[in-house]
């Protein structure tokens, strides 16, 4: 008796581990458009409200690596954390290197899957209005699977070749 409730328990101990290892690809692979476009969104949100207040580095980590990889969070920190009075925190620039850039999330914004990354992505027109003037091009965010978490990995203002001849 004891033997078949332990062959009993194994085989359930097994079933579970092979349904948690299925839900992980399922969830990995139902990532969507939506998805990339709000985990860009959340993460740009999150960059901009690093200036709201000093905190510790470890809370500005922690606040990145939800939406970043260690190695593009690690950048952004080393480029645009500075320490102040009461912790660090970041300064409003328009030119702040791994920055995500200021996307309308509109029919304007192109989402792209391919070769494993998304795309997020906008061209931008010569444009001299306000005080701010924009030169003509690219301006892309892109998404790597970090640890079976959809992450931004680079900014880039350049695509690759399969997007640009589709």
């Amino acid at each position: 008796m004891e033997m078949k409730k332990l062959w009993l328990l194994l085989l359930i101990v097994g079933l579970v581990t092979a349904a948690c290892g299925q839900v992980s690809q399922t969830q990995a692979s139902e990532f969507t458009e939506d998805n990339a476009l709000t985990l860009v969104e959340d993460a740009f949100r999150t960059q901009v409200s690093l200036s709201e207040k000093p905190q510790t580095k470890k809370q500005i980590n922690d606040k990145l690596s939800q939406y970043f990889t260690k190695d593009l969070a690690a950048s952004f920190i080393k480029e645009n954390v500075y320490e102040v009075e009461g912790g660090y925190i970041t300064f409003g620039s328009d030119f702040a290197p791994h920055y995500i850039p200021f996307l309308k999330y509109d029919e304007s914004t192109n989402v792209r899957y391919i070769d494993g990354k998304w795309y997020v992505w906008e061209e931008r027109k010569d444009e001299e209005e306000g005080p701010v003037s924009q030169v003509s091009g690219i301006e892309a965010v892109v998404l790597s699977e970090e640890e079976g978490t959809w992450k931004v990995s680079s900014i880039t203002y350049e695509l690759p070749e399969k997007i640009q001849s589709q």
